[in-house]
């Protein structure tokens, strides 16, 4: 039996049917075993927490560009972002109501698929800024956004400002200058897939 399974790997075409443009990368699918690592709060937005070791080597593998790569030595998937947060926060939402509902539905053992490595290079203010991301699909972390919106409205928000569904979950690799948001006119979807994945069982 083969070690390793494909996500877009064998398959010409990213998820969108546009070509991939990018050698396969590899990653270990230990990256899924999220239910030992404890729930990290944060003062303005949500994440879930993975463990960095397996997501390291492909920071490493891309590092061999001309252009130097950062990280942030750490790796989550985003749920709230601090913009939404304050959003949330004008219906007097707070992040300890957040963060219960994500502890409710046990979002350290949320599963998640992992679809492709994501690559954005865009001007800012004259400089290139060039990101690399793992695409993912995460159906428990939307739910928690569902149950944060239904929180939210019944609090009084205005329900035309916060879309649960506005969700393109993934987990940040490494950057040149910074990483890139949605006020940069940047939306990490199937749309940003460079490279297909190759999931081995090994670390």
């Amino acid at each position: 039996m083969s070690s390793t399974h494909a996500a877009g790997h064998g398959k010409k075409q990213t998820p969108l049917g546009v070509p991939w443009k990018g050698e396969p990368v590899t990653i270990s699918k230990k990256v899924y075993d999220t239910k030992k690592i404890d729930f990290l709060p944060h003062e303005n937005w949500l994440g879930m927490e993975l463990d960095y070791q397996y997501v390291a080597p492909v920071a490493k593998a891309l590092n061999t560009t001309e252009i130097p790569l950062l990280t942030r030595g750490e790796s989550h998937i985003t749920v709230v972002t601090p913009p939404e947060f304050d959003t949330l926060a004008t219906a007097n939402v707070t992040i300890e109501e957040i963060n219960q509902i994500a502890l409710d539905y046990k979002i350290q053992k949320s599963k998640f698929k992992m679809i492709c490595l994501g690559k954005e290079a865009v001007k800012v203010d004259n400089d290139l800024y060039i990101v690399y991301q793992i695409i993912v699909d995460a159906p428990n972390l939307e739910a928690i956004r569902e149950a944060i919106f239904r929180l939210y409205v019944n609090k009084g928000g205005n329900s035309a400002l916060f879309d649960p569904n506005a969700f393109w979950p993934h987990i940040t690799v490494a950057f040149t200058i910074g990483d890139l948001f949605e006020n940069n006119g940047v939306y990490k979807g199937l749309n940003v897939c460079h490279s297909p994945l190759k999931i081995t069982r090994h670390g």
